[in-house]
């Protein structure tokens, strides 16, 4: 067995694409010389690098972070390796009905837009999942989706109006092949949370 880290490391570097959405920084506020020690402050807006949406992130009144059963977090998954992959291309039904997914399995979606993480243009040419092809997810259903590129807002709506968790952003997907994985995805326990970052791993066999 081997563990593959799905996670895109959070520094003051970490980009934000919106300017609603806080700034990461990362500040020293002891040392070894005057402390015995160091620590940082950290501060990020719940929806940096890799994360996952919860249902109140788009629904008023909707599930919140700390509501799931921890048990959702750690899935078999589904890889569905949809590389090569152009700016802008979707991800359609038929290329999903085509991979014969199974009902009640998580699916991560591999486009291999993760190298360009941190890119300006990230937002404007990620390929995604299309409406109708979450649509048909949902309607598998499964319990988890994960993808190395954000979500439209429509995909958002399907999904998390089913209570369907985001995984967002995840990363080192050259490293995962088509087929099953067990996928653990730990979101920070954050109470009322509409989202939080994330630490996640894919376990495969050798």
């Amino acid at each position: 067995m081997s563990v593959i880290d799905l996670t895109h490391p959070i520094s003051a570097d970490v980009p934000v694409y919106f300017p609603w959405h806080p700034p990461t920084s990362l500040e020293q506020t002891a040392n070894y010389a005057e402390h015995q020690c160091v620590v940082h402050k950290l501060s990020l807006g719940t929806h940096t690098a890799t994360h996952i949406d919860a249902p109140s992130h788009i629904f008023e009144g909707m599930g919140t972070i700390d509501q799931y059963d921890p048990g959702l977090w750690i899935q078999d998954a589904r890889v569905v390796d949809l590389t090569p992959r152009h700016v802008r291309q979707e991800i359609t039904v038929e290329e999903l009905r085509a991979r014969s997914l199974t009902p009640g399995m998580a699916v991560v979606l591999k486009t291999g837009w993760d190298v360009r993480f941190g890119d300006a243009d990230y937002y404007a040419t990620y390929p995604p999942l299309s409406l109708a092809g979450a649509e048909y997810l949902a309607a598998l259903p499964i319990p988890l989706l994960a993808a190395d590129t954000p979500f439209t807002m429509d995909v958002h709506r399907t999904m998390l109006r089913r209570g369907i968790p985001l995984v967002t952003n995840i990363n080192n997907t050259a490293r995962l092949r088509d087929g099953v994985v067990r996928l653990v995805a730990a979101p920070l326990l954050i109470a009322n949370g509409d989202g939080a970052p994330a630490r996640v791993f894919a376990v495969v066999g050798d």
